[in-house]
Order: structure tokens, then sequence, then C-alpha cells
């Protein structure tokens, strides 16, 4: 078993330049394997372990015996533990989300507080199988075929990814490691619970060998899709201009790698993801040269010359608020990604001076910002004003926020405080992806 991990790990180059790694511990045979694994190989590839545990205090006192367990195997064996608590259930109710969805949401939040170099998932051969029937059977395209990658950015790992459920109990009973059941794992009310006890013994009923096989299947479809995607995104550096996107390059393109490009152009310009009937739409008018279609209630895309255009439509009072996840968030109006940089460029923000968590938001009341240049402040209000920006438009402009004050401003810039000067050794840039 832990010669198959450190095959995984070289095979996909996980632990490279890698000194800290925070692994996800649940309890659950999964993650204690993972804890046992990744702790026996520390020395070997250099790395420091610490643990981080998520109470989503869905469970009651199951969820307390969760906590308690990690946290006293943890104490026991020196390992360093974070723990943190969400009331996900009222935080589902608030959002609209699902409350898996939104604890998925909650946990890589989570993991980015980490400040680690990587962070290790226990999501296991079985897991990506299970994914890939879950995603099979919503009708998806060749990417949901591909389970679950072995690495994802920016610093997610999956050092079990090509074990199996049951060669993971096999080492935690021969190694004694103890563990916990979940007792939602044994319920049917999850789709994927529900896969897991009545699909997949059908199929290993048809083939014992099935997980091996499928294995190899997954291999095969995630190599097409990463050549599909670097030829999608070769033609969107070819069809990319100042103003927008030129559909006479796109529509030459073949229509795997064309609809490639046009749902990323897709995902740059909404806040959910997109789905296939909107690619489809989409794909149509680019065909045609022109036309207009509407994309959900906030999003209308035309095709005019030989330009693609987007508008979007605000709620009724357009207040939103988008929290980054790690280094990326999706806001109404676009996708936006914190970068390091060592260069004072435009957009630079001086990262030692930042207070707490950065979202991105329409204008908030109160908000102000300072120009360093003429050491002047104006509320955001009449800073509009002054810009003659239309009243329909102004929620729709991205303002970068810390907790406690404006960071950064779209088409307007960095507020003075935060402006990086000669005493400053971390920089981060706000891009806008598309």
């Amino acid at each position: 078993m832990i010669c198959k991990v450190k095959r995984t790990i070289e095979k996909y180059d996980l632990l490279s330049q890698v000194k800290t790694v925070a692994v996800g511990v649940s309890g659950g045979a999964d993650s204690m394997c993972l804890l046992s694994i990744l702790g026996s190989l520390k020395e070997e590839y250099g790395i420091i372990i610490k643990a981080v545990h998520l109470n989503h205090n869905l469970r009651g006192e199951e969820a307390k015996r969760d906590e308690s367990f990690v946290r006293e195997y943890c104490a026991l064996h020196g390992i360093e533990l974070a723990v943190f608590s969400e009331d996900i259930a009222a935080l589902s109710k608030k959002t609209g989300m699902g409350e898996e969805e939104c604890g998925r949401m909650i946990r890589y939040r989570v993991f980015g507080e980490m400040n680690c170099d990587a962070v290790a998932t226990a999501h296991s051969l079985s897991d990506s199988i299970e994914t890939l029937l879950f995603n099979l059977s919503r009708g998806t395209a060749l990417k949901g075929l591909c389970g679950i990658p072995a690495k994802r950015e920016p610093n997610i790992i999956r050092p079990l990814i090509e074990c199996t459920r049951k060669e993971i109990e096999d080492y935690c009973e021969k190694n004694h490691v103890p563990y916990i059941t979940d007792s939602s794992n044994l319920s049917d009310d999850y789709m994927r619970n529900h896969i897991r006890h009545n699909l997949i013994p059908d199929i290993s009923k048809i083939n014992e060998g099935y997980e091996n096989n499928i294995a190899r299947c997954i291999s095969s479809l995630s190599e097409d899709d990463d050549f599909l995607t670097r030829e999608s995104e070769k033609l969107l550096k070819e069809s990319k201009t100042d103003e927008g996107y030129k559909p006479s390059v796109l529509k030459k393109a073949h229509p795997a790698v064309r609809k490639r490009a046009l749902a990323h152009i897709l995902k740059s310009n909404m806040n959910k993801s997109t789905e296939n009937r909107h690619v489809e739409l989409f794909n149509e008018i680019v065909m045609k040269s022109g036309g207009k279609i509407e994309i959900g209630t906030d999003l209308y895309i035309s095709v005019k010359g030989d330009i693609i255009f987007f508008q979007q439509r605000c709620e009724a009072d357009g207040k939103w608020i988008s929290e980054f996840i790690g280094d990326r968030t999706e806001t109404p109006y676009g996708v936006y990604r914190l970068c390091s940089s060592d260069k004072k460029e435009a957009n630079a923000i001086d990262a030692d001076k930042l207070h707490d968590k950065l979202y991105l938001s329409s204008r908030m009341q109160g908000d102000s910002f300072t120009f360093r240049k003429r050491g002047m402040t104006k509320s955001l209000k009449k800073l509009f004003n002054e810009m003659k920006i239309p009243q329909e438009n102004r929620n729709r402009i991205p303002v970068l926020h810390d907790g406690q004050n404006v960071v950064w401003v779209e088409n307007v810039g960095v507020n003075a405080f935060y402006t990086p000067d000669e005493k400053t050794k971390n920089i981060i840039i706000i891009k806008r992806e598309g």
C-alpha cells in the first residue's frame, strides 16, 4: 500500500518543492490511512505534517465524537492539529446551497487558511469511480468522466487516488490504525451513497476487476481531456483581441475544441457553473456569426460583426459579495484571481498590510478610497459620481475588501494605504480571468 502511494506521489509529482502538508482528517478510514502513510513517509520526502479537522455540526453528538477522536489521536502521536467549527446547516439555509456543496466550499476555505505548501485530501480510486458514475448519470461531458484528479490547483493533492477503499481499510486493519464511521455514509439519502451501496455491487458482479479497469479508462480519458484543453487554450489566445473574442477564428476550429473554448469564455463571465445547453446556444450564434442569447437571468451574449459582446443585468438592488477561496473567486461579473508578484506593477498590493480574509463585493455603505499621489480620500459614491458611472452600473464594479477597508477598486486602482513602498516584502496583484 505504501509503495502504491509512493508511486502515485512520484507519478503526479505531488510533493515537489513541498515542505509543509496539511492533511484533511475527518476521522474516517480514508483520512486516518492518509495521515498514517504520510506520517511514515515524512522523513523520506522531508515534509512536515499538520492535521486539520472541520466540525460541520451536522450530526450532533456524533460530530463532537469525531472531533474528540481526531484530537486524541493527534495528541497521542504528536501531530500538530488545527480544528475549525462551522454551522453548515445554518450557512446552507443562508446561502441557498445544499449542505454537501456548502460543506465542501467551507472545507476548501479552511484548507486555504492553513498556510501550507500543499493540502492532502483522502479521496480514493473508489471515490473517483463514484464521481464518474454520478456525473455520467447527469449527462456530463468528457471532463466529468475523468473522475477526481490527483492534483488540483493551486495546492490540493490526493495521494490515495489510485487506492481502493478496500485497500485502505485493509491497511488500517493490518497497521492498527483506528478510525470511526460517519453514520451519514450508511444512508442512501445522498446520491453518492446510493451509487456506493446499490450500483457498485451490481457492477462488481459483472466484473470483479472493475476498479482497475475503470481506473485505466479514467487515465485514458484524462489524457484526451488534457490534450483538448490545451488545444482550446491555444484557440482562445488566437481569437482574443482587445475588444473581446473573434467568432471568425473560433468557428474554424473543430467543435470539440471550439465548445471548450466557449465554455471557458462563459465561465469567465458567469458566477455559476456552465451548462451544456448554454454552450450549445453560444456555439449556435458563433457559427451564424450573429445573434443574441440570454444565459440565466443576468447575462446576455451577442455577436455583432466579428466581436462577441457580453451584457450583464443586476438584481433589484444589485448587491453581491464573493469571498476568495484560496486565491480565486467567482463574482456575478467575472472570475478574479490573486497572484504573487515581485514587481510594483499596476494593481500591486502590499500583502503584509492586509488585515483579514479578502473578498470582492459591490460597493458598500461607507466605502471610501484614498488616492496615493493626491493624498485625497473620497467616498465611492462621490467617486463614481465624478467618474460619471451610470447608476445602474455602479454595483457591477468589483471592490476588494480585507474586512476593514477598501483595498482596491476595478478601473480605479489600489487604495493608498495598501500601495507597495520601499519596506514592502510581499506583493500580490489581482487579475480578472478571461
